[in-house]
């Protein structure tokens, strides 16, 4: 299973990461799930970047689903895909907080979850401790060491179940983003 798992270093720079923080951060709602909003289940904040409000977060928005679609185009020359849009690009903000989780182990396609064949996850920053991102694979679990800029990419559906360690200290920023 790990070989439809693809690392892809450095997709966005230090400098345009600091930048999407800054134009982003801000305006955030309690991230849930199908079942609703559960601090123990998923503790974070989330906000979409694909309907920016400024000239400056369309820029911003506009480069990411460029990196986005970059990192799809590395996952078709490993793995026959096809995929034609983004579905849903969000920023999430991880704080260090007295929950049980940043994220319990949980797929990103169901019924109410359709539009996402592929999943894709970028961090945003290194200032933070725990909020490892991992998967459960019948291989055993497998931590994806994720640096500022680096992306993760793999199949949304129930094979490639994965989480969000708490985050310990400091804030984890990432963005997800699914594609069709």
């Amino acid at each position: 299973m790990k070989e439809y798992i693809l690392e892809v270093k450095k997709v966005i720079s230090h400098p345009f990461c600091k930048k999407i923080i800054a134009c982003f951060d801000h305006g955030y709602e309690d991230a849930g799930t199908v079942g609703g909003v559960d601090k123990n289940v998923r503790n974070c904040v989330t906000r979409s970047v694909m309907e920016p409000e400024t000239f400056g977060e369309r820029i911003c928005s506009n480069f990411i689903k460029e990196k986005i679609f970059n990192c799809v185009e590395h996952y078709q020359q490993k793995h026959k895909v096809k995929s034609e849009r983004i579905t849903q690009l969000d920023l999430l903000k991880y704080e260090t907080n007295e929950s049980k989780a940043g994220y319990i182990f949980h797929s990103d396609f169901g019924p109410k979850c359709t539009e996402r064949q592929l999943s894709i996850s970028i961090c945003l920053n290194n200032k933070y401790d725990g909020g490892e991102f991992v998967f459960d694979t019948p291989e055993g679990r497998y931590t994806i060491p994720q640096n500022e800029g680096d992306a993760v990419i793999f199949p949304s559906n129930f094979m490639f179940p994965h989480s969000v360690n708490k985050v310990t200290a400091g804030t984890r920023y990432a963005l997800i983003g699914w594609v069709v």
